[in-house]
């Protein structure tokens, strides 16, 4: 009984020491994995060839390493208090074993002296104390070891039993809509970012009618980009609702929902795969013929047809070394066929020409506009001149619609509107920066 008690008393000691490192490590991983994620940041930032040209010419090279030598004597703070832990631990996981067989083997020798014990008992109960200490010290260990794993994959369970914000499976189809009518219509609705302190967009009202194309302009920061995606229903609005065809869109299968829309944002991407899979966005059933459609329509027919694979060149460096690399310009038309080729009946275009000059963006935009007859329209753009042709222009200001009406309309009114297009055009004419009205 001596022996047994020794043996159980033991285990649980290592166990309670083991757990408590388990304990550490649970109470304070929140800051190895911050610590973690800038070490990665800053890694992808060092090495990607985007912030080379910024790392050279600001001199960003020695705060870069600085801030990261920082995050990783951080992260090696974390890894020696948790490695001490772990040692501390095993110490106290030897010693009790140390203690456990000092008491097990004294106790047999002594009965083999006093004669109440031969030497084939002694090597029986010795080999069985043995058995048995490593088979209570092998459970221990190995709960000790499951309750470790156990903080990673909480990290897993807590992903995998987030709760869905939106309806996908659940969610109620579209209506059958034959004639392809839809109306978008925003509520009241207010949107406001987690921690914020002021709604981002407030009380807004705006119906976009079918066929319309519509444009949306305002000050940086102003919430064009949220009004986009509050329209998208990439957001929930936080107050008031969203509307297809007088019905919320909450209630309907949200992937359904996201097939009514053809986007291109500001931050588009460029996939990995041949330039058919990029302007289809799929890698099965790909309608060639509608793809050469599309990049006819774009501009980029002659571009593509002088590649040797033509519509099978690979794009992507970072996976295919022997990948085509685009331009800005060709890229932009890549966007267009993508669009072009989804067909939707709301085409989004969110700033994805903020980085091209005010008359290619211009001349991009009616061409958009040609080719997407028929269809709903929206257009962000913080140049007024681009959007000109547009049926209805929203300017948004102070988390609303500041003005709203066709650009004859809203010049004649004088405003904010037509104060930013006659600073514009003078900077357009005089050389100087298209933007400062925006940017100031």
């Amino acid at each position: 009984m001596l022996i047994l008690a020794v043996t159980i008393l033991a285990a649980v000691v290592s166990y309670l020491a083991a757990q408590r490192s388990v304990v550490w490590l649970q109470n304070n991983r929140a800051e190895n994995d911050h610590a973690r994620q800038c070490m990665w940041y800053l890694r992808g930032e060092a090495w990607s060839p985007v912030s080379a040209k910024d790392i050279r010419i600001l001199h960003m090279k020695e705060w870069l390493l600085k801030t990261m030598k920082q995050n990783y004597e951080i992260f090696m703070h974390f890894e020696r208090a948790l490695g001490n832990h772990h040692f501390m631990a095993d110490c106290v996981n030897i010693f009790s074993a140390l203690i456990r067989n000092g008491v097990a083997y004294a106790y047999l020798i002594g009965q083999v002296l006093a004669g109440n014990m031969d030497a084939p008992q002694f090597i029986l109960y010795f080999s069985a104390v043995s058995g048995f200490t490593s088979w209570v010290q092998g459970i221990m260990e190995n709960v000790a070891q499951i309750r470790q794993s156990g903080v990673g994959i909480s990290d897993v369970m807590e992903l995998i039993s987030y709760e869905e914000p939106y309806r996908f499976e659940d969610g109620e189809p579209l209506p059958k809509n034959a004639a392809g009518q839809y109306e978008l219509r925003l509520e009241n609705v207010s949107f406001r970012y987690p921690g914020a302190s002021e709604d981002t967009l407030h009380n807004l009202n705006l119906t976009i009618q079918n066929g319309e194309k519509l444009a949306v302009v305002g000050r940086n920061g102003a919430g064009k980009s949220t009004l986009v995606k509050l329209l998208c229903g990439f957001f929930d609005p936080t107050d008031g609702c969203v509307l297809l065809n007088g019905e919320d869109i909450r209630k309907y299968n949200r992937k359904e929902y996201y097939r009514l829309f053809s986007a291109v944002f500001q931050d588009f991407s460029i996939l990995p795969g041949t330039i058919a899979e990029n302007v289809a966005q799929c890698v099965d059933e790909i309608d060639f013929s509608r793809v050469k459609a599309a990049v006819k329509d774009a501009g980029l027919e002659e571009n593509i047809e002088r590649l040797s694979e033509k519509y099978e060149t690979k794009l992507g460096r970072k996976v295919h070394l022997d990948a085509y690399e685009l331009s800005g310009g060709e890229t932009q038309r890549l966007m267009l066929a993508r669009a072009l080729y989804r067909n939707a009946p709301v085409i989004v275009l969110d700033e994805p020409t903020a980085a091209l000059d005010p008359i290619a963006e211009s001349d991009l935009y009616e061409r958009y506009h040609e080719l997407t007859k028929g269809s709903t329209s929206i257009y962000v753009s913080h140049r007024l001149a681009s959007t000109r042709f547009c049926d209805r222009i929203i300017l948004i200001g102070a988390g609303g619609i500041a003005e709203m009406g066709t650009h004859e309309e809203l010049m004649e009114a004088g405003k904010e509107y037509a104060h930013l297009y006659e600073v514009q055009s003078r900077y357009y004419t005089e050389g100087g920066m298209e933007d400062a009205a925006f940017d100031a």
